[in-house]
């Protein structure tokens, strides 16, 4: 039985995402652990959800982190931040919109943040002459953080292979939806 804070958070996340009415009963059931587990390493549903939180904004800081150093070319920069896009569609499914993390600023203002540097990011894609320049990167940003939530629910309903989800979204982000 997994017991580590992570995994468990990894395993309740895509819970919530299907299910925002979801009980701790029914995020550890989903989750494949007890509730008392659950309970011990989060307290209240409201923990979970800000550990939730927490966990996707770190993700998302370690990925662009990673894109941000990274001096190769900027279709494989672009490539390696689409392969870790999870976290993206995470953000753009939970943190946005789920209430215990409105509420709290910190939470709030680490992912404007983390949508700001997504933006800079485009913006570098716009300037190295790989993604249109017609389009505000700000538009790029949120196109990516959307078809990145696409996938990712596509993925977790078994209609998209994990594998196939990176490609999909270079493709539409590269060459739109065109022939």
């Amino acid at each position: 039985m997994r017991t580590d804070a992570a995994e468990v958070l990894d395993s309740a996340i895509p819970v919530l995402a299907k299910d925002r009415a979801a009980s701790m009963q029914v995020i550890a059931k989903r989750a494949g652990i007890s509730r008392a587990t659950l309970v011990r390493l989060f307290p209240t549903r409201q923990h979970l959800v800000q550990a939730m939180a927490e966990k996707i904004l770190d993700d998302c800081d370690r990925a662009l982190s990673r894109a941000e150093a990274n001096t190769a070319p900027m279709e494989q920069v672009l490539a390696a931040l689409v392969a870790e896009y999870p976290p993206f569609a995470q953000l753009w499914n939970l943190v946005y919109v789920e209430p215990d993390v409105l509420g709290v600023p910190e939470a709030s203002k680490q992912a404007d943040a983390i949508f700001d540097r997504t933006v800079t990011f485009f913006k570098r894609g716009q300037n190295a002459g790989l993604l249109r320049k017609d389009m505000p990167a700000t538009w790029l940003a949120s196109t990516f953080c959307g078809i990145a939530e696409t996938a990712w629910e596509l993925t977790l309903e078994g209609d998209m292979g994990a594998r196939q989800a990176p490609d999909f979204i270079a493709a539409i982000l590269l060459h739109g939806a065109a022939a």
